[in-house]
């Protein structure tokens, strides 16, 4: 799907995230942890998108309560996950991975198309 200007930069960088996404659902016992782990260089990009999705979209979300409130909500508990990977804590491993590619899957299928109804009416 083609995305409008505004928002093609950030479904690029949706794109990494769904790769670290995979990785981590598809590690099994097998796997070395550090392999799969986000690295700190990760987690500090993804932080610094959600505060550009968050600026970028903080006008038109008032348009969008039930979108506005999973977006939001998304965050919060995806940044929470972010800390406890900061401190080392294994069991945030899996549900960071399946939250983060909902939450980009429910960006791409659903918030971005609502968007870029309201950033270019028709």
């Amino acid at each position: 799907m083609r995305r409008s200007p505004e928002l093609v930069h950030l479904s690029r960088e949706h794109h990494a995230a769904l790769v670290q996404a995979k990785r981590i659902k598809g590690s099994n016992s097998s796997t070395d942890v550090l392999e799969v782990w986000p690295s700190v260089a990760f987690l500090t990009e993804l932080e610094a998108h959600f505060d550009a999705e968050e600026t970028m979209f903080a006008q038109y979300l008032v348009h969008l309560p039930r979108l506005a409130g999973q977006f939001s909500d998304d965050h919060k508990t995806l940044r929470a996950l972010m800390r406890q990977l900061h401190a080392g804590k294994l069991a945030a491993l899996l549900a960071f991975g399946e939250r983060l590619e909902a939450h980009v899957r429910f960006e791409e299928r659903e918030l971005f198309p609502a968007l870029e109804g309201l950033i270019h009416p028709a």
